[in-house]
């Protein structure tokens, strides 16, 4: 991978900055361009790579045909597959709230490229979530995306305990399965 030269398109300024911060640990050349699909001019790319930057398109098919346009051999994209994390099933459950499912913008992405006359492969790769936290409700808290009543967050990670690590340098760390979903569109 060193050596390589790529261009990143985002809408995101935040996320530009991330992608730059690992590319340049990777020795990697990185072209950040702030904007989105179809509105930007880039040159052709032997691959096209989208990571989550398709989810709040407006308008997903026209997205994809500049990608698939600006790509010589290959557009892939991965984003989410609709599938809760289990610290999200677990908090649904405490909480009584509902749970929330995504719809799996994968198979969305696959049938717009099956519009455009392409073929897709379709799968979901699983990886690994990791958060940490210093101390246990500052853990329960990130996992919550908010404030939760000190019981319902010992409650919380109780119910995650085998998910859990203290560790000598971060306090405490959660990890579970990521799913995502993967789109490998020959071009």
């Amino acid at each position: 991978m060193a050596g390589a030269h790529v261009t990143v398109i985002d809408p995101a300024p935040e996320r530009l900055a991330r992608v730059a911060d690992e590319a340049a640990r990777l020795a990697v050349t990185v072209d950040p361009v702030l904007a989105n699909w179809p509105q930007v001019a880039v040159a052709h790319h032997d691959v096209v790579v989208s990571v989550g930057t398709l989810r709040q398109h407006r308008d997903l098919p026209a997205a994809l045909r500049a990608m698939v346009l600006h790509a010589d051999r290959l557009v892939l994209c991965a984003d989410d597959p609709g599938m809760p994390a289990p610290h999200e099933e677990v908090m649904a459950a405490l909480t009584g709230e509902p749970l929330l499912r995504r719809p799996p913008r994968h198979l969305l992405i696959a049938g717009v490229l099956a519009e455009l006359g392409l073929t897709a492969d379709v799968r979901i790769v699983t990886g690994v979530h990791t958060v940490t936290a210093p101390h246990r409700a500052e853990l329960a808290r990130r996992l919550a995306g908010g404030p939760l009543p000190q019981r319902t967050g010992e409650r919380l990670l109780d119910l995650l305990a085998p998910m859990l690590s203290r560790t000598s340098t971060e306090g405490w760390r959660y990890r579970c399965p990521r799913r995502t979903g993967l789109v490998v569109c020959p071009v």
